[in-house]
């Protein structure tokens, strides 16, 4: 069985290169069949809002890319209920299906993980 790894979402999808490159593991460690599970904490909770815009910073929209991903094997997606609650947001403003997990949930999945990689 392959080591299980956990992408943790931390940082919000514009502004720095966090995001993006989170995004970019996900599908090359999808690629290589790895048991990959990603969590969104924090603002990275904002890289699964629908209507994403980020034009006039001349980027295109990052989330648009969370749907094919299962296409590459990556399909467990977890949201921190409380950094969802903390920003205003429900499961409904989200592009994707996720489950939603407590303090208590993001820690027994990290611990559950070979390896993280913080994004």
């Amino acid at each position: 069985m392959s080591e299980k790894v956990a992408v943790l979402m931390r940082k919000a999808p514009y502004g720095s290169v966090y995001a993006a490159e989170g995004f970019r593991s996900m599908m090359g460690i999808g690629v290589f069949e790895m048991d990959i599970t990603v969590i969104f904490v924090d603002d990275g909770v904002y890289t699964l809002i629908k209507g994403q815009e980020p034009g006039a910073l001349d980027m295109k929209p990052l989330g648009e890319g969370f749907p094919m991903l299962p296409d590459f094997g990556v399909d467990k997606f977890y949201v921190h209920e409380q950094s969802l609650s903390e920003r205003g947001l429900t499961r409904d403003d989200l592009l994707i299906d996720v489950e939603i997990v407590d303090s208590a949930g993001v820690a027994r999945l990290l611990e559950e993980s070979g390896a993280i990689l913080p994004f």
